[in-house]
């Protein structure tokens, strides 16, 4: 009986693989193997061991033709001390003298160039409009030097330039540092905080994909003030981003999120910390649940993954909220922010290598050659991860301490003041450099306050459900603290007195907007704004 029924399956078999070679030849039967073969237990894992020998034998080459002074080593922490500028702009010479130069003429693919005039204009458009930190003029110059010195070289290939690569992947390492990560940590340079979200978003997906292949409609839990980009990537990638509601005290409230988990969760999503209040979500608790739950949890730190760590150890309570959380599987954090880099510069981060395969993108069929791609971006300017490691490396743990201090002192001061202020109170209780104001007194708009602000100059960030202002610290804002505390006195006293400021400008448009039962209709509002201001 056994004998009669293997004839029959292999006499199956060729025919299947007959038909298959009629309709695509011979690659297609031999693709055909491969994949049957792949579902053979203890084939696959065996397949992909091999590959990961050539992988490393591959790799090896690459470095040893390139020189041992590009390769990669062990994990690469941000130094104590600030390497002294001198001798970054040395090793940027060092860098930039290994590099393959695209004016030799050498070179035909990943860079294009129209000579040094226009390179030059460039540059000077560049320094017209980066960023002016706040830490120091001699900070923000090492910056636009490195921006400026390889802001034409492209990580599309990470083969082309061998000192892009070593400075991604030591940007990465010093923040898995930061954060906690043991070196099975690894992540991704990418071009800001959206990125890095979608990235974790498009990653958990995947990841689904593979082990969960029954769920067809994957969700996502995350509380209310959980950054858009997650409903962005979430609307791009086909995840629900379920919302849960806060706790009184602004965080996250993990039985709202237990509750909302269904047999569609492929992940749990927090903040650390939140940015319209500055409060870092109970990561903790949310660590375990994930846990229990078997989900992977994301934890958004692109707002204070450079801020939090420092604060912490200035002696402020913070929540831990990093990869010390045996339930974080993923962060992203932005060095464009607190970590004073050019703008353009975000890392997302994975406990290991096996779940950031799910992010890297492959297509072996392109006439154009074998196309990879680590992040959403194809091309990728050298000039924001040269800047990205020149900022960190430049810092150093001093430095980025000295700074959180500074910044903290000036915080508390603002807090103190504004809780001193009649009618206004800080929402919450902040963790680090940011914060919210409401309003306590219902004569007091405090929308109303934030126009009567601007026409004193100052620009404020206005907030909703509830009402509110935001404010992020920056170096800045320290020498003006009495100035600004000034100014707010003055509008809410002025806003008290003149009911009819509540009627008029943001304040009104707010007030319409709430009273809107439909956000379809607010939406589709937003998308004319856009869709005008741009044309």
């Amino acid at each position: 009986m056994i004998c009669w029924l293997e004839h029959i399956v292999f006499t199956v078999v060729v025919a299947v693989l007959v038909k298959i070679g009629i309709n695509e030849g011979t690659e297609g039967v031999l693709r055909t193997i491969v994949v049957t073969l792949k579902a053979v237990p203890g084939v696959n894992w065996l397949i992909h061991l091999v590959l990961r020998s050539e992988v490393r034998g591959f790799v090896k080459q690459i470095e040893t033709k390139q020189g041992k002074k590009q390769s990669t080593g062990p994990r690469v922490t941000i130094p104590a001390k600030g390497v002294p500028h001198d001798e970054l702009y040395k090793e940027m010479e060092v860098l930039k003298q290994g590099e393959i130069d695209p004016e030799d003429g050498k070179i035909f693919a990943y860079v294009y160039t129209a000579g040094s005039e226009n390179f030059k204009i460039q540059q000077k458009a560049f320094s017209l409009f980066c960023e002016k930190t706040g830490y120091s003029g001699d900070h923000d110059a090492l910056v636009t030097a490195f921006h400026h010195a390889f802001m034409h070289e492209n990580a599309l290939n990470p083969m082309v330039f061998p000192s892009l690569r070593r400075m991604e992947t030591e940007a990465i390492s010093m923040s898995a540092g930061m954060l906690n990560g043991d070196d099975e940590v690894v992540g991704s340079l990418t071009s800001g905080g959206t990125e890095s979200i979608l990235m974790a978003v498009k990653t958990y997906r995947d990841r689904a994909k593979k082990l969960f292949p029954q769920i067809k409609e994957p969700e996502m839990v995350a509380p209310i003030t959980i950054h858009p980009a997650f409903e962005k990537a979430g609307h791009y990638f086909g995840v629900k981003i379920v919302h849960t509601a806060l706790g009184k005290d602004y965080k996250a409230v993990p039985g709202l999120i237990r509750r909302a988990i269904t047999r569609n969760t492929i992940a749990i999503l927090c903040s650390a910390p939140q940015y319209p209040h500055g409060v870092v979500d109970p990561v903790s608790e949310l660590s375990d649940l994930a846990v229990d739950k078997g989900l992977p949890l994301h934890v958004d730190a692109c707002f204070g993954g450079f801020m939090l760590p420092w604060v912490e150890k200035l002696g402020y309570t913070v929540p831990v909220f990093d990869f010390r959380l045996p339930g974080v599987t993923s962060m992203s954090a932005d060095i464009h922010k607190y970590g004073f880099g050019a703008k353009g510069a975000s890392v997302v981060l994975y406990r290991n290598a096996e779940i950031r395969k799910f992010q890297i993108f492959a297509y072996a069929d392109w006439p154009g050659g074998l196309f990879g791609s680590p992040s959403m971006a194809g091309t990728r300017p050298g000039g924001n991860i040269a800047a990205a490691w020149a900022a960190l490396k430049g810092m150093g743990v001093e430095g980025y301490m000295n700074m959180a201090k500074q910044l903290m002192d000036t915080t508390v001061r603002l807090k103190e003041g504004i809780n001193k202020i009649e009618g206004l109170q800080i929402l919450g209780d902040p963790h680090m450099t940011a914060f919210s104001i409401g309003s306590t007194d219902s004569e007091i708009d405090i929308l109303a306050l934030a126009d009567n602000m601007e026409e004193k100059g100052w620009k404020v960030e206005r907030q909703q459900k509830p009402s509110s202002l935001h404010c992020t610290i920056m170096p800045h804002h320290v020498n003006v603290v009495d100035e600004l505390l000034e100014a707010m006195r003055e509008s809410a006293k002025a806003v008290k007195s003149n009911k009819a400021l509540s009627k008029k400008g943001s304040a009104a448009m707010y007030g319409m907007v709430g009273n809107i039962p439909d956000n379809g209709i607010v939406n589709d509002f937003l998308v004319e704004f856009f869709s005008e201001m741009y044309k």
